[in-house]
């Protein structure tokens, strides 16, 4: 091949953008691309695939192995819902070949690329392979331009190793040149498969960038390409020989190419090999073509022969494919390295069959025929007589069965019972002597001793208390619109015929039933006699009672229309029209519903009269039909109101006039009163003129009737849709449901009215409300304070409880409501103390509501979702905005309800009430900011308004924003009713003959005036129809009307985009990733618009810091300019200061009065009463000014203001985050303080928050809507499912008739990429994992295998999975089962009777480390922990010890890969001069080698698995099936061959097909195994319990050493600086970290104790340290910080285990009941040491000295110093945590 040159300026480029990515590791569908179209580089494919498959290339040449390797690839990446090209280029074909690769071996892949292009463009009907002759040829931008991508998939090429190889830089420049058009770049060499996810590191585009020219010829391979003068001979062997396959006319053809006459034997033997090869392949089953390498004698001759053979063959598959077409195809198999070397070494002495060597000799013949070359004279001998055996012989007869260790139980043996298996003669594995005391325990759980009597709050828990609840109940009035901190909930009562459902009637304990029916008569007629002698009575006080009602009604009516005369007055002297709009439209929105009726009609009839002025008066005529729009709408408004003559005189001209076909009816009936105002005359030129249908449609729109076939329901208080009613009814039946309906449409009842239905049922049942996120719970627990209250009849009860990790309130199990989130619900239903009786809490579920249940699709908490849809023992109700597959899910989730007896319900709504309008926005340069200005402007909806910025606001049209051609992004967009007008005006102006519009699709005639939303849905589904059509016919006129669409705006903007201009701007914002320059910008136009309040979304928490923190610098240094210029401030603050110096001399003055006249405190108070109060009194000088502040000062009060910010204060806020509240600013993501975040969104959704900045957590369900959504700075995770979510927050019903949505500092082609990709569909996990099969066990012993435990081991074991899907998985889930069981007992956890025994209990509280949790185990199990703490006791010892085990735990837990090891310049640059340490340093030996031999053991136990399964499921289904084409690899008649070549025993777990490259049944990893098991058998890497470990199981990658690295020095900022984690991640992760500890303490707690109560339900107590101090900080922040602002350390109230019995810290009743073991009461806190942090060795020694003979023997390895190690161990690490968070 030729070398490629690059010049130094272009390597620099090009090694310079490589350095300066970050990439991000996202999951392919779930978090990024979706179901949009991406392309794979196939060069970089292969160069991935083959390697990484370990396929023969060096000694062998195994193209079928490397094929499968391939299509192996693909087809996770279709299994997993990715839709992908693969595209190719000629002038990169040696990219094909790996780095590293040998020189002389490079033709293999040359070759294997050929072959593959071909192949895969034969695999269907729909093109997925893509040639081209290179990246910049303008047939692929027509390719790119027609097939638009989402991103680009190519390699680094390995640029870590060598960043001066030519290889790598062309790698490096494929990925430059798709990122300098607009693409986002993913590198496809750390790729990684789990489950159903695909993850791999993605980068974002960064504009255009500085070209790179290359200095080289075309890449070729070693002699040219020859002219096809053979062309006609290959056709006439297709033409002569029929039967011959595609692989053995090629071979024919290229064979005839190399040979001449002149050839001497040597080189005739080795072609006769490769005839020999081509018969053999004819009858040799897959799986006998597993060979030994082989050495030929003559190596060289024999190599060059092949590499001739080859590259011939190359060249006709390239060249001259179309001739071969036509036959059989199987090139994919062409060539079979290491058989045809087992050929060549045996040739000699080779025997054929009589009718092989027929088969040789035909070939022999035609060869000789084509090149003229004879070679009868080397073929191999025959067998006459040789014995034939069809089809192929099995050698898994021969092979000894796996046996397992014995089994039984009585639940669980029903779904093993196909599992047939042997199992091993000991009944019982020896404990290893650690565990030999240990035997007797296991995880049943004892009950709390019933004489406990919680110990009453101290006088700071109940101050916490009050303070939360006042806290709640202020967040409570923000969510209903309260007034202050008022809400009115709706008091629950128990209706009497649930009450008698639920208990025997009277009648019904009696045993006379005819005694029982005459007191019933009795009793009926007592009533009657009593009734009618009261009746006269009661009609008498109700005729009162209504004169007195009615009488009190005139009297306000007519308070209301003196109050609305005076008010009129006070409007008419406002000159401004549009400010007086303003003041009359919010006097009407505030009248009571009694002055409504009243003087309603009157106000809303002014509003049309100034509105007609405006009319009439505006100097922009091009607002005027935006004026219509709104009096058309206030016509409507009006004329429901109660109308009198005299408005319904006037409002019928209007109506007239508006072309508003509305018949008021007879106005003799209305009651007559004067109207205060004359009506002006209807003199202006109307837009409506033009036709009213076109009118609505065009300026309308937003102001549409938008119901649904509504009706009034007296289940609810408002008038439901036809769909809301569905779903009332389906909860009144007890039907499970799943509802998808957009945000806005009016989904939030439904869960409150199940709530409700539950708490009316009794007292006893209970709902489960599961949210994605803390802040959603915490949100909607405040909700459900604000809506109703109960009174229950004893204690310990409420109706609502949250529960979190870091946040509990009330007591869960006293509860009716529960909100939670998914892993602590796990937890519970898990719980056997929540199951063991009838009455106990998982039984009492009757309803578990899922939000946002499309999370999934998650990648990180899925498969807890996807759990807990199995095993949910009652209905649920299953809610979703965003679910891109919504019918595949309804048949998966249908199938897991009717299977509990559950009926199930789908209901789909897809319109939100208020329409989004999308924009772009176009950011002007930069410009002194010099203050706010006031703002005039009548609240036209959408941006286009009559402010000059508007312009900066570019329109896109729903259709012009479509990127490609598939019909189904056009289904998934929404056109408001003017979109619809546009689209058919543009659809009918490109009309012609072949693509003609219908006449019924014109507007006028399928709409009628009033246009309602209803009717547009409609019309819109007809337009789509109609342009379905269109898109799909690459002949119509689509093109043409999606550019009109789009329009020259759009145009402009692709091509001044900020991102093409090369500034110091861009480079900031590069370094950044958010366009600080211009938010500010974007800010005031928004403003200037009446677009605020806004959200502006960036999914980065430090760019949403950044952000902010540019907002409010902005501000500040304004209005300090102002300050310190401005005369009149100047004049104002001496002023201040001047009254201040008088204040100070009349204080002294009060003074004397005091002193010399002896005047009392009394009449100084009345001295000072009578003295005028000065305006100065309540100037502060400091507070921000309102030219510079963005808040709404109106929608709150200073002093409430004051009040929300001071409960602020015990959390350590940072002080700009505080200042920037004031100024109307806020930041919202979630490593924000919990209370901060609160505060926010009170101040927000009451109106003086005006701009939050906030990643894509605010999303997930948040009540915060807004005006405007805005999406700045791109990012990988601005996926079509979080742009759905966000923009969902825009256009908040009851306020705005239209959202914004608007793109800033985006690509104009990526924003449209993200307004037009569809929704990725959910696809699940493999749910039962090992940990899961142990909690499992623990549920069914704790309960005594109740019905309860047996349903939910029925529900996880037996239904259908949304991952493997259908009844055919069922085998492979049993399997699995049986041999995680295994796992389970010879790792000593599970006992033969299916008891949990030894560490079970830590293996289930860590489940969610798993598989981390193992590697754990097995060092615990080992005896490595117990050995190493032996001197922990030892001071001079502790410190290493402490050390060790922090090392060996950041092996094994929070792990993140550090890829760039071998990047020697970054070794250089970072990690040899960082103070820090980067890498983490290697396993101490002895851990090393347990987890070593754990993987081992744990590999061949599921190596067993599979050949189990194999051998008793597959025996009869062979492996011989391409995964991704599926061609069939079988030979035409099937024979045994291993008496002419001896090859190795056939493969039971591992594919044949990797067993062509001499690989056998022994596996090195546990990845080795999952990927190249045998096809049909199960095997998930994530679900078996292994991790690997560096460096021998991870390729040589070490670890990142952050957690190691912090322990020793604290620092947080070195951990972004050098250890390269992200600053928005780094508290997360150590937070994470700190739970693990917390968890394992707490565990080894509960298994030294025997008398505590140890299972599930005692877990979801346990907090790392970060929650701790924040639940903390609000208990009196003042007591319980130490000088230093430490928090106080609580290891010892939380972890230390109690030296008495029962006096472990109790579940508390309820929320007032709180026992004080968390909370120090008045009094011990008295007596409280002042000292900082307690001596750690102190509190360890104590905790050991808790545990006594006989439990425990006092020799150095007792479990006890264990526990004392990991409390040191906790206590430190806690320590540095709190002190980074102080």
């Amino acid at each position: 091949m030729s070398e490629v040159g690059w010049s130094d300026a272009s390597r620099s480029v090009l090694q310079a953008w490589r350095a300066s990515l970050s990439p991000l590791t996202v999951d392919i569908v779930g978090d990024f691309a979706g179901k949009e179209l991406f392309a794979i580089h196939g060069e970089a494919l292969i160069a991935h695939c083959i390697p990484a498959a370990r396929v023969d290339y060096e000694h062998g040449f195994q193209l079928l192995h490397a094929v499968h390797a391939v299509e192996t690839f693909l087809s996770k990446l279709r299994s997993s819902g990715c839709n992908f090209h693969i595209v190719w280029f000629d002038s990169e074909k040696s990219l094909a070949i790996p780095y590293g690769t040998v020189t002389e071996h490079g033709y293999k892949y040359i070759l294997t690329r050929a072959v593959l292009i071909q192949h895969l463009a034969r695999q269907s009907q729909t093109s997925l392979s893509y040639r081209f002759d290179s990246v910049e040829c303008d047939s692929f931008r027509r390719y790119l331009a027609s097939n638009p991508q989402y991103f680009f998939m190519c390699s680094d090429g390995r640029v870590t190793h060598s960043p001066d190889d030519p290889t790598t830089l062309a790698h490096l420049n494929i990925g430059y040149l798709m990122a300098c058009s607009g693409y986002c770049v993913a590198f496809i060499d750390e790729i990684r498969f789990s489950s159903s996810k695909v993850y791999i590191p993605v980068v974002t585009p960064a504009g255009k960038m500085v070209p790179v020219e290359k200095d080289r010829p075309i890449a070729h391979v070693e002699g040219s390409r020859r002219a096809s003068e053979k062309r006609l001979e290959l056709s006439q062997i297709v033409y002569e020989h029929g039967d011959l396959t595609s692989r053995e006319v090629i071979t024919l053809h290229a064979l005839s190419r190399i040979l001449d006459p002149t050839a001497p034997d040597m080189k005739k033997k080795c072609a006769v090999s490769i005839l020999v090869q081509l018969v053999l392949l004819r009858h040799c089953h897959l799986s006998q073509r597993s060979f030994e390498q082989s050495t030929p004698v003559s190596r060289e001759t024999c190599n060059a022969f092949f590499k001739e053979f080859c590259q011939a063959a190359t060249e006709i598959i390239d060249a001259e494919f179309s001739e071969v077409a036509a036959a059989k195809w199987d090139v994919y198999d062409l060539v079979d390295g290491r058989l045809y070397l087992k050929i060549y070494c045996t040739a000699s002495k080779m025997q054929l069959p009589e009718d092989l060597s027929r088969e040789l000799s035909d070939l022999t013949r035609s060869l000789a025929t084509l090149s003229g070359v004879d070679v009868s004279n080397v073929l191999p001998g025959s067998l006459p007589d040789a014995a034939e055996v069809l089809g192929p012989r099995s050698d898994r007869a021969d092979k000894p069965r796996s046996s397992v260790l014995p089994f039984s139980h009585p639940v669980i043996d029903q779904y093993l019972q196909q599992v047939q298996l042997e199992t091993e003669d000991d009944a019982e594995p020896q404990y290893s002597q650690i565990f030999q005391e240990l035997s007797h325990w296991h995880n049943a759980k004892k009950p709390i001793d019933p004489k406990y009597v919680p110990k009453a709050p101290g006088f700071f828990a109940r101050r916490r208390n009050q303070k939360f609840m006042a806290d709640t109940i202020s967040y409570s009035a923000s969510l209903t619109g309260a007034s202050g901190k008022i809400i009115d909930p709706e008091t629950i009562v128990v209706s009497q015929s649930n009450e008698e459902k639920n208990g025997k009637t009277g009648i019904e304990t009696k045993t006379n039933w005819k005694v029982a029916l005459k007191e019933q008569s009795s009793t009926r007629n007592k009533k009657q006699n009593s009734k009618s002698g009261s009746q006269a009575g009661k009609r008498k006080a109700l005729e009162v009672a209504e004169a007195t009602r009615v009488a009190k009604n005139e009297e306000k009516s007519l308070a209301a229309i003196r109050s609305w005369q005076d008010r009129l007055r006070e409007f008419e002297n406002e000159k401004s029209l549009i400010k007086r709009f303003l003041k009359v439209q919010d006097y009407l929105s505030g009248l009571s519903s009694i002055h409504s009726a009243t003087v309603g009609a009157e106000v809303s009839m002014y509003l049309c009269h100034i509105l007609t002025l405006l009319c009439r008066r505006d100097k922009h005529p091009e607002n005027v039909p935006n004026i219509e729009a709104m009096l058309w709408s206030r016509v409507r408004e009006t004329s429901r109101l109660p109308l009198t003559q005299e408005v319904a005189s006037r409002l019928a001209p209007l109506l007239e006039r508006l072309e508003f076909p509305l018949d008021l009816g007879p106005l003799p009936s209305l009651p007559r009163r004067k109207m205060p105002f004359t009506m002006s005359s209807l003199e202006w030129k109307s837009t409506a003129s033009s036709g009213a249908v076109n009118f609505q449609l065009d300026f309308c729109g937003p102001y549409l009737e938008r119901s649904f076939e509504s009706a009034p329901d007296s289940r609810v208080p408002f008038q439901p849709d036809a769909w809301q009613r569905k779903v009332l009814d389906a909860i009144d039946a007890d039907k499970s449901l799943f509802v998808v309906a957009p945000t806005s449409a009016g989904k939030t009842f439904i869960s409150f009215y199940a709530m409700k239905k539950i708490l009316q049922a009794n007292d006893n049942d209970v709902i489960v409300y599961v949210a994605p996120t803390k802040a959603l719970v915490n949100q909607i627990a405040a909700e459900i304070q604000a809506r109703f209250t109960k009174s229950y009849h004893h204690e310990g009860r409420s109706v609502w409880a949250i529960h979190t990790r870091d946040y509990r309130v009330n007591n869960p199990q006293g509860c009716q409501v529960l909100v939670t989130v998914p892993h602590i619900l796990q937890i519970m239903l898990l719980a056997p103390s929540n199951a063991k009786t009838p009455n106990s809490w998982s039984r009492r579920v009757k309803r578990i509501i899922f939000d946002e249940v499309h999370c999934i699709g998650q990648s990180e908490d899925g498969v807890i979702w996807e759990q807990l849809l199995l095993l949910s023992p009652c209905p649920i109700i299953a809610l979703s905005a965003t679910v891109g597959n919504p019918q595949e899910f309804k048949e998966w989730l249908e199938g897991t309800q009717r299977g509990k007896g559950f009926e199930f319900e789908m209901i789909v709504h897809s319109s939100r009430y208020s329409d989004l309008r999308k924009y772009i926005y176009d950011a002007p340069p930069c410009s002194d900011f010099e203050g706010l200005g006031p703002i005039e402007r009548l609240p036209f909806p959408g941006l286009e308004s009559d402010a000059p910025v508007s312009r900066r606001f570019a329109f896109i049209h729903p259709v012009g924003a479509l990127v490609g051609r598939n019909p189904d992004t056009l289904n998934d967009t929404t056109l408001e009713p003017r979109d619809c007008l546009s689209l058919w005006g543009c659809m009918k102006k490109h009309e012609d003959e072949r693509f003609k519009l219908p006449e019924s699709a014109n507007p006028r005639n399928f709409l009628s005036s009033p246009v309602k939303k209803m009717d547009v849905v409609q019309w819109e589904a007809c337009l789509k129809k109609e342009l379905n059509a269109w898109i799909t016919n690459p002949d119509s006129p689509f093109d043409a009307v999606r550019e009109e669409l789009r329009g020259e705006r759009y145009t402009h903007l692709e091509s001044v985009h900020p991102e093409h201009k090369h500034n110091q701007a861009h480079v900031e914002w590069l370094k950044s990733g958010v366009p600080n320059k211009s938010i500010f910008a974007l800010a005031l136009d928004l403003r200037a618009c009446g677009a605020l309040p806004a959200i502006i979304f960036n999914y980065d928490r430090v760019g949403c810091e950044i952000m902010l923190s540019t907002l409010l610098r902005t501000l500040r240094s304004a209005e300090s300019e102002y300050k310190e210029n401005n005369a009149e401030w100047k004049k104002k603050m001496a002023n201040f200061e001047k009254w201040k110096r008088a204040q100070k001399k009349m204080q002294g003055k009060t003074e004397t009065l005091v002193l010399e006249k002896g005047m009392g405190k009394g009449d100084i108070a009345r001295e000072m009463a009578s003295r005028e109060k000065s305006p100065w009194e309540t100037f502060d000088p400091s507070a921000p000014l309102s030219q510079f502040n963005f808040a709404d000062s109106t929608k709150v009060s200073k002093e409430e203001l004051e009040e929300r910010i001071n409960t602020l204060r015990p959390h350590n806020i940072r002080p700009v985050f505080v200042e920037a509240l004031r100024r109307g600013l806020g930041v919202h993501h979630a490593g924000m303080n919990r209370q901060y975040r609160q505060v926010v969104e009170m101040l927000f959704r009451r109106g003086y928050l005006t701009i939050v900045v906030a990643t894509g957590t605010l999303a997930l369900g948040l009540n915060m809507p807004c005006k405007t959504v805005v999406f700045t700075g791109d990012s990988v995770f601005l996926t079509a499912l979080n742009y759905r979510q966000a923009s969902g927050r825009s256009g908040r019903r009851g306020f705005d008739v239209l959202g914004n949505v608007v793109f800033h500092g985006i690509p104009p082609k990526r924003s449209l990429e993200i307004m037009s990709a569809r929704l990725p569909d959910l696809r699940g996990q493999f749910p039962t994992s090992v940990t899961l099969v142990l909690r499992l066990f623990g549920l069914l012993h704790g309960t005594n295998n109740s019905d309860y435990a047996s349903n939910a081991a029925k529900s996880l074991l037996t239904q259908a999975r949304l991952y493997l899907g259908g009844p055919a998985s069922q085998m492979s889930v049993a399997h699995h089962l049986r041999f995680s069981i295994d796992y389970l007992r010879r790792q000593h956890l599970l006992s033969k009777d299916g008891i949990p025994l030894n560490f079970s209990g830590l293996i289930g509280h860590l489940y969610f480390t798993e598989n981390a949790v193992f590697a754990f185990h097995s060092l615990l199990k080992g005896g490595y922990f117990h050995s190493l703490c032996s001197g922990i006791s030892d001071s001079s010892k502790q410190s290493e010890i402490i050390l060790e085990i922090l090392l060996v735990l950041s092996h094994i837990f929070c792990r993140i890969p550090c890829h760039r090891y071998q990047d020697a310049s970054w070794l250089q640059r970072v990690v040899y001069r960082s103070p820090s340490l980067v890498l983490l340093p290697a396993l101490p030996r002895a851990a090393a080698q347990i987890l070593k031999t754990h993987n081992r053991e744990t590999l061949e136990t599921f190596r067993d698995y599979v050949s189990t399964y194999s051998s008793q499921h597959l025996s009869d289904t062979p492996d011989i099936r391409l995964p991704f084409t599926e061609y069939t690899v079988q030979s035409q008649e099937p024979r045994h061959t291993r008496n002419i070549l001896p090859s190795l025993d056939e493969t039971v777990v591992r594919s044949p097909f990797a067993a062509l490259s001499g690989f056998t049944d022994e596996f090195e990893t546990i990845s080795e195994l999952c990927d190249t098991a045998r096809d049909g058998v199960f095997l998930e890497e994530s679900a078996i319990p292994y991790i690997p470990m560096a460096p021998h199981e991870t390729n040589g990658v070490p670890w990142n050493a952050y957690i190691y690295d912090f322990f020793k020095h604290g620092d947080m900022s070195a951990l972004v600086r050098d250890n390269g984690i992200k600053g928005g991640d780094v508290w997360f992760r150590l937070k994470d970290f700190s739970l693990i500890l917390a968890t394992i303490v707490t565990s080894l707690t509960n298994f030294l104790n025997p008398d505590v109560v140890a299972d599930d339900a005692a877990m979801i107590d346990v907090q790392d340290a970060g929650d701790m101090v924040d639940e903390s900080a609000g208990i009196d922040y003042e007591e319980n910080w130490d000088a230093n602002n430490i928090p106080k350390p609580q290891v010892d109230e939380t972890v230390v285990p109690s030296k008495k019995k029962g006096k472990r810290k109790m579940v508390v009743e309820s929320w007032d009941d709180e026992s004080s073991g968390s909370e120090p009461d008045e009094e011990s806190l008295r007596g409280k040491s002042t000292s900082q942090q307690p001596n750690t060795q102190e509190s360890a020694r104590a905790a050991e000295a808790k545990f006594t003979a006989p439990i425990w023997s006092q020799d150095e390895k007792s479990l006890a110093k264990v526990y004392k190690a990991f409390v040191t161990l906790r206590e430190q690490f806690d320590e540095k945590f709190k002190k980074v968070w102080a």
